[in-house]
């Protein structure tokens, strides 16, 4: 796990799965201690210095970021690089959302930028029918959702609209992409879709759904700064 090629639960599943050596010997207890002066072998190759990978990724609607998220769903960690050992996905999507994720083996930065406030998340929401400036109003002021607490936007843009439909894009400041949903219900309007386009400057694109990029060393660093930043 320290060396990058995997989180605590993939690493001791690769020791109980029997692709681990100490010293030539397979070893089955992941609580067994070892120490530097031990040869440790996974799949039989020593344990090597991982180099850290930043990807951005389109998920695609009907992916799951674990397994209980939703039995026999396609998960998102299918879609990534099979080469590079220990990535993982930053915060998570539900099912029904698409849009930008985050992935790296760089367990300190992962942990950094999960759920951190300091990371505006905008969504671009479509709507079941016209809604109207009064509601606008409601969302943009905040909404006290019962077991959830208070959902309050940092904006809230009308993109288009219709009698049919409405397009919003709605900036959170906090990770609860996952209460725009009954958010919306709660305002009596349906969801007809949900995509996360922005975290901090880094923008999902033109990407394809299912797709993945390698992040520049620039929205690496970004995000990192961002994300350490003190709330005033």
């Amino acid at each position: 796990m320290k060396a990058g090629y995997g989180t605590r639960k993939q690493a001791e599943q690769f020791v109980l799965d029997g692709r681990v050596q100490v010293d030539e010997q397979v070893v089955l207890d992941p609580r067994q201690r070892v120490g530097p002066e031990n040869l440790i072998l996974l799949d039989g190759q020593p344990l090597a210095h991982l180099s850290p990978r930043y990807f951005l990724f389109h998920k695609p609607v009907g992916t799951v970021c674990t397994a209980s998220d939703g039995p026999g769903r396609r998960l998102v960690e299918s879609y990534l690089p099979k080469d590079i050992p220990g990535l993982a996905v930053v915060g998570r999507l539900d099912h029904r959302t698409s849009g930008l994720m985050l992935a790296a083996n760089d367990r300190q930065w992962c942990r950094l930028l999960n759920g951190n406030p300091n990371l505006g998340q905008e969504y671009l929401v479509k709507l079941q029918g016209c809604l109207g400036e009064t509601q606008l109003e409601i969302l943009t002021a905040g909404v006290q959702l019962p077991k959830l607490g208070q959902f309050k936007p940092e904006k809230v843009e009308i993109v288009s609209g219709g009698e049919t439909t409405t397009l919003l894009s709605i900036i959170l400041g906090e990770g609860k992409g996952r209460h725009i949903r009954r958010v919306f219900s709660t305002l009596h309007h349906k969801v007809m879709s949900l995509q996360r386009v922005r975290i901090g400057d880094v923008e999902l694109g033109d990407l394809k759904a299912g797709s993945f990029r390698q992040l520049t060393g620039r929205e690496v660093e970004h995000l990192r700064g961002m994300a350490a930043k003190a709330k005033p």
